[in-house]
Order: structure tokens, then sequence, then C-alpha cells
């Protein structure tokens, strides 16, 4: 029975040992150690030193041997052994047999280790080690420990993967372990995959946690850009900021700078991104762009937003967001954004108002496309407070300036005003409410614009809604839902002002029971003499799970006449389209979601969008969607990725143009899991702006606990094939 001979804090029996019979002499051979030995490890290193054994031979005379399941505990390190001896001139213990040594981070298996305590050092033979964290483990022919926590070892192997041919590994003459400052550098190294070489380095180094130095090289291939390589660098500057410079060679374009700088502090955040190909081979001109997002916290209640993007000609993005990793901050992200938007504001917050002061400004992109006004400057205030128990007063203000380099410009401040009053029941609830909508203009290049305008518009609604509740015997719940929602607004010609910010929405189902649901923006009010009626209902599973949802409703107008976009007024139907929205989920691994607009005599579909959605299971999923708007868009489209054999796994995306008859983009890839390492490849298509067209190729290889290789691709994989991931 092992027995503590010596604690400095306090003798202690072993965690979930018993008191033992103690055999006579063994009260002085305990007495001994706390006198001499003990005392002396104390004196050798800093805090505690407690030791375990079966039995202690030598006490008291400086050169004592503990055997059978010794266990040294000093400072954050344990020992087990066999055999353990301790030499107080030499301050050196030798441990022999089943030699098992515990340090954070780090456990190593040898025959025989020989450590000094004050120093930090020591000298193993044939270690096998484990870093826990990164669960990387090899062998090496022998090792020492250099200081505390740094390690070299001789002739060592490093993987992550298990068996005893492992997937890849390097082997080195000699691994160099720096847990003081969390890196690990390697000379003569071999990469081994499947137990061939492949790639041989006089120097390598990676890091345990983040640190400087050179990151996994970049590659892939475009038709746009040829083949590709980045090598990049990061620089670990501080805790809460860093930097990576990366050198891109494009076969078809040059050689590309990008750099990305973060920071990050308590109260405020940010990232810049910088690139710049000078001499661009296809352009025949510098290309550059930048991009800087910023967050701050001001504090009681202020705080500041910066969002600057810009590019120097209309392909950037899809020529090299998915190439140089740096679209994905613009509006669009990798592939065709009509125009980049630039913003930043100071606001204000509490419990009652928010306010703000905001600059606005956009890049067009697209060829011949108008982008939106810039607001330069934008300021605002909103306000909400309850008046008595069921009344409420909202405010709206703003002040907008609006520009741009043709066409009229101007200021515009609106005012809007809201008292309304909510009663609400579990049958049902009622909810009148009175608005006004006050908007002053004074425009600059005003043809054929007045240079002052005035518009005073009231509103006058009357909303509510009943509540069918019906439960059934097996614990589902179905609910049905009548809503209704009457609208006063009095008919004015608009066309005397101009517009800055108002456009069309996207119509749907909730948006016909909006005020001004023709348009968006202030530049238009609807007149409205109308009824929103709806019809929602939805039904729960015992469980609580929604199998189906939907939704059906339209407006009945008592106006005959109506003002367009342009301000005139025109001719009103009597009623609106009809408005649809559904999903159903007939099992929880099946999603079918639908939204469509038909004309009002259901004679034809003026919209439709269709997705079917399987995902039985991680890394499984299939999307099946089609997409028509009436003069503008008929597509279809199939992705999916699916487990193909073991470890394997293929994903595929196909939209196609009915109306052209041609596809519009493409992606194939297949990836493989091979636990310490992965790798999966893409190859994708698509239409530029223009008509111009991109064939790209995708490739990572992941090695587990060491660096990865090539591209990432997530960010395709989340626009084109929805619920796919790659996350190796």
């Amino acid at each position: 029975m092992k027995r503590a001979l010596y604690n400095t804090e306090k003798s202690r029996p072993r965690p979930g040992g018993r008191r033992p019979h103690l055999p006579p002499g063994m009260g002085m051979a305990l007495l001994g150690a706390l006198l001499a030995p003990g005392m002396a490890i104390a004196a050798a290193v800093e805090g505690p030193v407690t030791l375990y054994a079966d039995q202690v031979q030598g006490l008291g005379s400086g050169h004592w041997t503990a055997t059978g399941h010794v266990e040294v505990l000093y400072g954050d390190r344990r020992i087990y052994a066999d055999t353990v001896r301790y030499d107080q001139t030499r301050d050196e213990i030798t441990a022999n047999g089943h030699v098992r040594m515990i340090s954070p981070g780090l456990e190593t298996d040898t025959p025989k280790a020989t450590i000094h305590l004050q120093a930090n050092e020591g000298v193993i033979v044939h270690p096998r080690y484990l870093l826990k964290a990164q669960q990387g483990h090899g062998h090496a022919e022998s090792g020492r420990e250099l200081s505390k926590d740094h390690y070299q070892l001789n002739e060592a192997c490093y993987t992550t993967c298990h068996g005893q041919k492992p997937a890849w590994q390097l082997r080195s003459s000699q691994i160099n372990l720096n847990q003081n400052d969390n890196y690990v550098s390697t000379r003569n190294t071999t990469l081994d995959v499947f137990g061939l070489p492949v790639f041989w380095m006089p120097y390598l180094s990676f890091p345990l946690k983040r640190h400087s130095g050179f990151l996994a090289p970049s590659v892939g291939s475009s038709t746009i850009n040829g083949f590709y390589l980045g090598i990049p660098y990061y620089f670990d500057i501080a805790r809460n900021m860093d930097d990576t410079l990366t050198v891109n060679y494009f076969t078809k374009r040059g050689v590309m700078l990008q750099n990305e700088f973060r920071y990050l502090e308590p109260n405020y955040s940010g990232k810049l991104y910088l690139d710049l190909l000078p001499s661009d081979q296809l352009t025949h001109r510098n290309v550059w762009a930048i991009s800087w997002q910023h967050n701050q916290n001001l504090g009681d209640g202020f705080s500041f937003n910066a969002d600057y993007n810009h590019v120097s000609y209309k392909n950037f993005l899809s020529d090299f967001g998915g190439a140089a990793g740096f679209g994905s901050s613009f509006v669009g992200g990798i592939g065709n954004a009509p125009y980049i938007s630039s913003s930043g504001g100071l606001y204000y917050n509490n419990a009652h108002i928010s306010a703000g002061a905001t600059l606005q400004g956009y890049q067009e992109l697209a060829p011949g496309g108008a982008a939106p006004y810039s607001q330069l400057p934008r300021l605002f205030a909103d306000g909400y407070w309850r008046v008595g128990r069921n009344g409420y007063f909202d405010w709206h203000s703003s002040f907008n300036y609006f520009s741009a380099s043709t066409g009229p410009t101007g200021q515009r401040l609106d005012l809007t005003p809201t008292l309304g009053w909510r009663f609400s029941r579990g049958w049902g609830f009622l909810e009148p409410r009175a608005r006004l909508y006050y908007s002053h203009y004074q425009i600059q290049h005003n043809a054929p614009y007045a240079r002052a305008v005035n518009r005073t518009l009231p509103s006058l609604s009357l909303k509510g809604g009943l509540n069918f509740v019906r439960y059934g015997s097996n614990g589902s719940t179905a609910l049905l839902q009548p809503l209704f929602k009457y609208t006063y607004i009095p008919l004015q010609s608009q066309s005397n002002i101009p517009i800055f910010d108002a456009s069309q929405p996207y119509q749907d189902f909730p948006m016909i029971f909006e005020d001004n649901s023709l348009y968006t923006g202030a530049d238009r009010i609807n007149a409205a003499n109308q009824v929103a009626l709806g019809l929602r209902g939805t039904w729960l599973t015992p469980s609580g799970r929604q199998l189906w949802q939907a939704a059906v409703g339209q407006i009945r107008y008592f106006n005959h006449r109506q003002i367009n976009l342009a301000g005139d007024i025109v001719p009103q139907n009597q009623q609106s389209n009809y408005f649809l929205e559904g999903q159903y989920a007939p099992l929880p691994d099946i999603n079918l979601i639908a939204n469509s607009q038909t004309n009002a005599l259901w004679s034809h579909l003026e919209r439709l969008n269709l997705r079917a959605q399987w995902l039985p299971g991680p890394q499984r999923v299939i999307n099946l969607d089609y997409r028509f708007t009436r003069g503008f868009v008929d597509q279809t489209g199939i992705s999916g990725a699916w487990p193909i054999y073991k470890r394997w796994q293929a994903l595929a995306s196909y939209q196609y143009d009915v109306t052209d008859r041609k596809p519009l983009e493409e992606l194939v890839g297949i990836g493989y899991d091979g636990g310490c390492w992965a790798a999966h490849m893409m190859v994708y298509h698509q239409i530029l702006l223009g008509g111009q067209s991109n064939n790209a190729v995708y490739l990572e290889i992941v090695l587990r606990g060491l660096t990865s290789l090539g591209n990432a691709s997530n960010a395709l994989l989340s626009q084109y094939v929805p619920g796919a991931s790659m996350e190796f």
C-alpha cells in the first residue's frame, strides 16, 4: 500500500486510498523522510513535493530509492514509475520502468528518464508523447527538456492520425516543442502520406495556438485568372490584434498583394481588407479594392459603425471574391453584385428613443444599372411610448440629403407620428390607429419639379383578428386566424415629387396589412380606401412540432383610382392579386415551402417560389427549387450533398434559366473525411456581369492538428447548396 511520505504543505493520504496499517519501523521511516530527503526535494523546487511508493530505502542519507507504484508530484507535474532514485547532491531524479510523465498539455511515456528538478532539465530515451489539445502524438529516439515546458525530440515523428501506418506524419531529425510560446518547429522534415514520402522541408514551424509565421498556401484555377498560388504570412501583433499578408500569383493576371488586418477591444472591433494587383495583365491597369468594417460602443447608449467598400472595376468580386477570399464583406458577396454600398453612422438608443446620423453611398457595378441615391447625410429620430394601459404613441422622423451625379437632388424632411390602441384577449384582438405622413422637399437640379414641395396625408386604420383553437384527442393543436385591416389614405397626385428612395417592394402576405403596401421609402404614399382580408392556419403535432402553416390574403379596393410609381393618378382594379404562402413538414426531415401571387381572377400566376428540402441527417441534404416572376425570372434548380461511400461525400448544384434555355450556375464537388485529414474539391461555373462566364476549381486539403492547403469553399456551399457544409 502506497503512503504519502512527505508534503511541504500537509501530509495526506492518496485520494481514494485508505489508511494503511504501518509495519514495525515505518513510523521512524516516515519521520526520517520528513526530516531529510523530503526537505531536500522541497528546497530544490518551487512549491510542495509529494512522494507515494510501496517501499523506500535509504531515508535520511540524501540518496534514497523508492520502488513499487512510485508517484512523484511537484509543481504542476507528475511522474509515475516502477523505481525512482533520488540523488540530493545532483538534485537529480532517475525514473525507470513504465515511466509516465504528465505536465500541462503534454503526456510522455518512456522506459527511462533523468530529471534535474531545480533546473527543469531532463533526458528521456525512446519516448512516446501526446499533445492533448491537438491530439498530436508521436515517438522519438531520445528527448531532452531544455527548460520548463521546452522540449527537444531527436529522430522523431508527429501526427494526429492513429494506427500502425498513419494517413500522414512528419518525420524529422529534430522536433522542438516550446509550450511557453505554443510553437513547434522541425528540421530536416519529410511529410509522409500513407507511408510514402511526398514532400521534404529543411525547416517547418507551426503554432499550437495562434502565432506569427507562414500559413498554408492557397491554390486554385479559374478561366479568368488562370492557375493561382497564394502564400500567406500571419502577424500575431497582440492578443487582440493580428494581420495577414498574402502574396497571390495568378498566371493570367500577375501578382496581387492582399492584406487583412483585424482588431478587437472590449468596446470596439473591426477589420480592414486591402488588395492591390499592379499592372493587371487582363485590364492593363492597376486593380485594387478596399473594405473596412468598424463597430464601437461609445457608452451611455451611443455607438458608432463604419462599413466602407470600393473596388477599382466592376468584375472584381466575381474575379477574385472566391479565389482571394475578399468578396464576403460586400453586398452580394461572391458573384454578381449590381452595386456595393458604404455606410457609417453615429447612433443613440435607450428604452424609448432610437436616433442617429448616417452616411450612405453606393458604387455601381452592373452595366447601365442605376444604384440608389446616396444619402449624405441621413438624420433620424424614432420613439415609442405607452399611453395608458393599451395605448401607444409611435414617432418616426428623418432628414435626408439625396445626392447623385445625374437627375434631381435635394433634401427631404419626413415626420410620421402614430397614435394607436390595442385591445387583446385570448379569442382575438382589435387595433385602431391614426397616422400622419408629412414630407417637405427642397429640390436642386429640379426640372421639372418645383424648388419646394410639401405633402401631408393622414392615415386611419382598424386592424383585427380572431383566434379559433381546436385541441385534438391525440394532443395536436389547430389554430385558425381570420384577419382584417381597413385603411383610409386620401388620394393625392405625387408626380411633383422626385423618386429618391421609392420602389415597389417584394409583395407577400404580410405586406397587405401595411398602410403603404404598394411602395417602400417615403416618396410615394399610396391611396387607400380598402380592406385587407386574410386567413392563416397552423397545425401543431402532439410533440409541438409545426406540421403545416398556410395563409391566403387579398386587398379589396373601394377606391377605383391609385397613384403609380411615377406619382400619376391611374385606374385601379377592385381587387388586388391573391397572396399565398405555405409550409408543410410531413416528416421532421422534410420541409416544403411555397409562396405565390396570382391575379384576382385566379387565371394565371404572377409569382411562384417553391422549395422542397430533405434533411435526413448530418451531411445529407437535397433541395429542389423553382423561381418564377412573370416577365422577369423563370428558373429552376437542384442542389444537394450526400455521403456516397464510407467517408466520401458528394455535392452538386445546377441552376437553369428556363426562358433562355441555358444553365446559370453549375457546381460539382467531392470530399473525403479521413478523421485526422480531410480534402474536398469543387468545380464551379458562373455567368458574370455582362454575360461573360468563369470556370473555377476550388481545392482544400486539411491535415488536422497541423495545417490546411488550398482554398476554403464553404461560402459557395451556403449560397448554392442550402443546408450543406464541409466543415472538416
